[in-house]
């Protein structure tokens, strides 16, 4: 049975100033650049940015060895995962609806969900429901949950970027 949580990414930039960011393929090279001290090998493949909204397309590989040991008794290679990251068209004073997705060549499961850009009173927020997805028998929801805890930290390291990334481009 898959897995869903949400976790919600308080950034200091307004809504507009935060879909700016995201619309800007600097922002994601920085990104990058920022997730190779995890995972060294963090490109951006492809990236468009026009009318209609935001399409990125990243690589990241893990070096299996870095992996928790029940992911390392599935996976017997390293890590390679092909992010997409998609955004509507901005929403002024409401809601830019976008979604998500990581792929793994040959991996038995799946990685996904939405995420929503509004603003707050004090700036705005990325809220994501991912849904993590496993079909192996006995071990895919100790995965599904390794996958979700993974996905977590990594939101809060890119919550973290973006945020220094809003104050140094105002």
């Amino acid at each position: 049975m898959p897995r869903r949580i949400e976790y919600s990414a308080r950034l200091s930039g307004n809504a507009a100033r935060t879909y700016a960011a995201l619309a800007d393929k600097a922002y994601w090279d920085g990104l990058m650049d920022q997730l190779r001290e995890f995972t060294p090998v963090s490109v951006v493949e492809s990236f468009e940015s026009g009318d209609d909204g935001i399409r990125v397309e990243m690589t990241q590989v893990i070096a299996r060895e870095m992996m928790p040991a029940v992911a390392q008794t599935v996976l017997q290679t390293d890590l390679v995962i092909t992010r997409r990251a998609t955004f509507g068209r901005f929403v002024p004073d409401g809601v830019t609806t976008g979604g998500f997705s990581a792929t793994i060549p040959a991996a038995p499961g799946s990685l996904g969900g939405d995420v929503t850009l509004t603003g707050t009173d004090g700036g705005s927020v990325l809220h994501y429901t991912p849904e993590a997805k496993v079909n192996i028998p006995f071990v895919g929801g100790k995965l599904e949950d390794v996958i979700l805890e993974n996905l977590v930290n990594l939101i809060g390291i890119e919550e973290d970027f973006t945020n220094r990334w809003l104050r140094s481009h105002s």
